[in-house]
């Protein structure tokens, strides 16, 4: 007869003991019938959370175009309006995680079940340093054409709490 170390009865030992706790942890747990899970009511979701996120942002050109003017027989050819070289330097704080949960529910008249996302926020800081646009044009093109001057914001500090709903229709 072979004599086991004592390595192979420790092994032996531990595998014993996954063996019989996870047979006491399944000893309490009942299968649920239907009409018993049909009463289940549960809630799931997301947490995000978010201590800081800094910014330090650089736009070239941000525009909004219309490739066709005001269309056709005007005489009018493309025109943009072009926000160029943005900088944003700034952060947002949080002091309790950003909530996303997403549910379904029946709209208002009882006919059609929506789903949508909710996000709650709540003391939520923004601190923008600079905000800054350095020239805003207007051209046939991105980028180009007259300015019409600059823009700014220096030191903007918001506290910021509620719910944002997104739902598709």
């Amino acid at each position: 007869m072979k004599k086991l170390s004592y390595t192979k009865i420790a092994q032996l030992a531990v595998v014993l003991g996954i063996v019989l706790t996870s047979q006491l942890s399944m000893a309490k747990m009942t299968s649920l019938s239907d009409e018993e899970l049909g009463e289940v009511t549960a809630q799931a979701g997301i947490s995000i959370s978010i201590d800081q996120l800094n910014m330090d942002a650089n736009i070239d050109t941000l525009y909004y175009g219309d490739k066709d003017g005001l269309g056709e027989g005007t005489g009018t050819t493309a025109g943009y309006i072009s926000l160029n070289d943005v900088e944003i330097v700034g952060s947002v704080d949080f002091s309790e995680p950003l909530a996303v949960d997403v549910a379904t529910a029946v709209d208002a008249a009882g006919n059609t079940e929506i789903t949508k996302i909710n996000m709650t926020m709540s003391d939520m800081t923004l601190d923008i340093e600079r905000f800054t646009i350095d020239s805003i044009t207007l051209g046939s093109a991105p980028g180009e054409g007259n300015s019409l001057g600059s823009f700014g914001i220096f030191g903007l500090h918001a506290q910021m709490t509620g719910n944002v709903s997104i739902t598709a229709h």
